[in-house]
């Protein structure tokens, strides 16, 4: 028994610092460009920086949403590999809206 609430133990611990690590993910910048920029802001998972970010940039969400990349990612597959809130990400630029739209026009 006492060998079992060891492992146990040692389970759970390692399941916290796991996920530890995996949230302290920092993503910082390659170079000093606007879309890199927004990339990392979309990975930290804060839509109101986001917003600002876009607004600030000349571009618009659906240049954002259907056409820019990150890391060779579109935005949604960037966010949902690498993000804190991608959803929350994802709804902001219309992602799934947009999607059940081009689905529903090319049927």
């Amino acid at each position: 028994m006492k060998s079992r609430t060891t492992a146990l133990t040692i389970i759970a611990l390692t399941s916290l610092f796991t996920g530890s690590a995996l949230a302290s993910v920092e993503f910082t910048p390659s170079d000093d460009s606007v879309t890199s920029n927004l990339c990392v802001t979309a990975a930290s998972g804060n839509k109101w920086k986001f917003h600002n970010q876009i607004k600030a940039s000349a571009l618009d969400k659906k240049y954002v949403a259907e056409e820019m990349t990150c890391n060779g990612l579109t935005v949604s597959a960037f966010v949902d590999q690498y993000g804190e809130n991608g959803d929350s990400i994802k709804k902001y630029l219309n992602i799934q809206q947009q999607h059940i739209a081009n689905v529903a026009h090319t049927n």
